[in-house]
């Protein structure tokens, strides 16, 4: 198998490395954090001339057309970089939903928004008693003359908040845990009935909490077909799956490489403490960890997600997480002793990324229970 990068792949590859190293240093992302703004609005458009926003996308729809490796070169960067812009909630999950869906005048619209950096948009689909369960939904959309009335409760809704447009999962018919009877909807931020209460994640990402009180939108504001939309939000999931797998890569990596560094010049009895056998057995254990981390995203970004082959590798890169990944990065805040949960170390920042990335969408558990089902 041919595993290199076309020029294409070493364009994108090249253009976010050199961005990651010349601009986006952490004392910008710790402002970012500090201003309680989600991202930084000149690095968002930045995103969008370098064409990261459109990466996802089809020709068709405006986009670059980039397949899987694509997304996960630039999702392995971010992951190095630890960067904190709402690539994940706006354009893989968002727009990964709205790719999906039929086409028309307000998709498209939101579509070409997306790419020029113009508007965010989130998804909203997990509720308090779902637990990972993408078909369990209680939210309700009933229709009355061509209007429809929503009413439920939204959980640990991405950048909420800060984006311009809210993605909503609703049961249109059906029982609760019913894969058919679910649609989604398109509303936007200050719609009447919609009240959020936005809060900071351990990794200093925004999230929030949305609550729809008989929430009125026209019909034209279905996005999706109605009814038939749990293939297309687990086809993204799925996809999204495959960008978190890529970023933990990239900082387990980054874990790393910052732990080889620090037991190189941190001194004990007058010795670098990397010179202690024990101290190296541990560092090599961590490369292992980083290395089958990678080979996972790569296996996952190569098979896609069409069959249950590339389910499983999916799968197994996300369960990685929780488990590799929960070692790594244990061994390297160990490492660094008392210094690496302070706020000043950065190596504390990469633990609470990879921390989250253990349980959102689901976490080790989740899918090996999962994988243990699949034929």
């Amino acid at each position: 198998m041919d595993l290199s990068l076309t020029e294409d792949q070493k364009l994108i590859q090249n253009s976010v490395e050199k961005f990651i190293l010349e601009t986006y240093v952490s004392e910008n992302r710790r402002k970012t954090i500090k201003n309680n703004n989600g991202s930084n609005e000149s690095i968002w458009k930045t995103f969008s001339e370098l064409g990261w926003l459109s990466l996802t996308f089809t020709e068709e729809d405006g986009g670059f057309g980039g397949d899987l490796i694509n997304l996960m070169i630039l999702m392995k960067a971010f992951g190095r970089g630890l960067v904190i812009e709402p690539y994940i909630s706006t354009v893989i999950l968002s727009g990964g939903i709205l790719s999906l869906c039929p086409k028309s005048l307000i998709r498209d619209s939101i579509i070409e928004k997306i790419i020029s950096g113009d508007s965010k948009v989130s998804f909203a689909f997990s509720e308090p008693t779902s637990r990972f369960n993408l078909s369990d939904i209680t939210t309700v959309a009933t229709l009355d003359n061509n209007e429809w009335s929503i009413n439920g409760h939204k959980c640990v809704v991405l950048g909420a908040a800060q984006a311009d447009y809210i993605l909503v999962t609703a049961r249109t018919s059906g029982k609760r845990f019913d894969k058919e009877g679910i649609s989604i909807f398109l509303l936007e931020k200050n719609i009447p009935g919609l009240v959020m209460q936005d809060y900071p994640t351990v990794d200093g990402f925004k999230a929030a909490e949305v609550v729809l009180n008989n929430v009125k939108i026209s019909d034209s504001y279905l996005i999706s077909t109605e009814n038939t939309s749990y293939e297309i939000i687990e086809k993204t999931i799925n996809k999204t799956l495959i960008a978190l797998a890529a970023e933990a890569s990239g900082i387990m990596e980054k874990m790393y490489e910052m732990t080889l560094e620090y037991i190189k010049t941190r001194k004990q009895f007058g010795v670098a403490i990397g010179k202690f056998q024990a101290i190296q057995h541990r560092a090599v254990e961590m490369l292992i960890l980083s290395d089958e981390m990678n080979s996972l995203s790569s296996m996952a970004a190569l098979k896609g997600n069409n069959n249950v082959s590339a389910l499983k590798a999916t799968y197994a890169s996300k369960i990685h997480i929780g488990i590799g990944g929960k070692k790594l990065a244990q061994e390297a805040i160990q490492l660094h002793g008392g210094m690496g949960v302070t706020e000043e170390m950065e190596i504390g920042q990469y633990f609470k990324r990879l921390t989250l990335l253990d349980t959102f969408l689901g976490n080790s558990d989740y899918y090996l229970d999962i994988y243990s089902k699949l034929d």
